[in-house]
């Protein structure tokens, strides 16, 4: 009878342990400062390597991967090199002429934190994900839903460009990754000297060519995942 009672004991304490680990899991989100994917440019000038916030940025995530996939990227150029500001590309061929892009996508807010005085107070919020040197970020027209295919990546940090996480209204640019190999390469398209070329300014003078976009590495889908 002693026994046996042991052994209830022993197994409604692993019940319940089972039970707090599943609801730990359950509870634990996803970390929006996590490197999801990796995308590769090879350019003329050479190669960079992308870190995305997949969880952080979802839907502009997915639509970047998206271009990338489909190859719309491959024989694209930088047309476009602002010093000390960004380098941009996504849009235009060697000729500046426009490839059609897909649908705009909304603008999507950086996720951010809570700020807390010394008191333990809520005074505002602050981004986790912000225009720091080398940060991967949508390009877009006047209009917020206006981003589609064109990316920049930041030369300087140009926090000027970051949305306000304080308004429900959506604004400021849309950072989700950063350069993680080949800064050098952005450092050096970002010296490129420009000139205005049919109407466009800070086009280089020398073509920078995006010779092809890949994705490296991806998560794993849910049912391989162990």
């Amino acid at each position: 009878m002693k026994n046996n009672f042991k052994i209830i004991i022993s197994f409604l304490f692993c019940v319940l342990l089972c039970a707090a680990v599943s609801c730990s899991k359950a509870e634990k989100k996803p970390d929006p400062l996590e490197i999801t994917h990796k995308v590769l440019i090879e350019t003329s000038e050479g190669n960079i390597t992308l870190g995305l916030y997949g969880n952080g940025m979802p839907v502009t995530v997915s639509n970047f991967i998206g271009y990338v996939d489909r190859g719309f990227y491959d024989g694209l150029i930088f047309h476009r090199v602002v010093k000390g500001f960004v380098i941009q590309g996504g849009g235009l061929d060697a000729d500046l002429n426009e490839k059609e892009p897909g649908a705009p996508i909304k603008l999507e807010m950086p996720p951010s934190a809570e700020v807390k005085d010394e008191n333990g107070k809520v005074t505002g919020k602050k981004l986790l994900i912000s225009h720091d040197k080398y940060t991967l970020a949508m390009a877009r027209r006047r209009e917020p839903d206006s981003a589609a295919s064109q990316f920049y990546i930041t030369l300087e940090a140009t926090h000027n460009l970051d949305p306000n996480p304080n308004t429900e209204q959506p604004n400021g640019y849309a950072p989700f990754g950063k350069v993680l190999e080949g800064f050098e390469v952005v450092d050096k398209i970002g010296a490129k000297p420009v000139a205005t070329k049919k109407g466009y300014q800070g086009v280089p003078v020398e073509n920078v060519n995006i010779v092809k976009m890949s994705v490296v590495a991806r998560p794993q889908p849910q049912e391989e995942k162990k």
